[in-house]
């Protein structure tokens, strides 16, 4: 049996994510689940990279504030920055200028992001090529009102 399997631990965070597969599993189901590792794994990478991710994530919300998904308003968001100026607000988002290089691609995931643009390949995306692949849905009971 084949399988594909992602299990992690660090202090209170646990993951785990796997997948059974056998002659009926599809190469678009490993697709999915490999992108459900990875979105997982670039998420928490960040939270634990020491940057202020809040504080990227606001820049990045103000660069792309009334902007739809477009290649030209990607270009002009990006042809916006000037190199000092957008340096000066990261390394407020950095406990020590060493991480800036992570401040700056946590930027541009958050930019690409806010614009709607997935820079790997995603659930949405999956689902949107493959209606009939069942993704996991996030676990509770979110669609009805608790009664009283």
């Amino acid at each position: 049996m084949e399988e594909v399997v992602f299990n992690a631990k660090y202090k209170d965070w646990i993951a785990v994510k796997k997948l059974l597969i056998n002659e009926d599993t599809k190469p678009e189901e490993v697709a999915a689940v490999l992108s459900s590792i990875q979105a997982t794994l670039i998420r928490k990478a960040y939270d634990f990279s020491g940057i202020n991710k809040a504080i990227v994530e606001e820049l990045a919300q103000k660069l792309t504030a009334g902007k739809r998904k477009s290649y030209p308003n990607l270009a002009e968001v990006f042809s916006s920055m000037k190199p000092g100026e957008f340096k000066t607000a990261l390394l407020a988002a950095c406990p020590d200028p060493k991480y800036l290089p992570i401040a700056e691609s946590y930027l541009l995931c958050s930019v690409l992001s806010s614009l709607g643009f997935a820079p790997y390949l995603n659930s949405a995306t999956l689902m949107e090529t493959f209606p009939e692949l069942k993704m996991p849905k996030p676990k509770g009971n979110f669609g009805k009102k608790k009664k009283a």
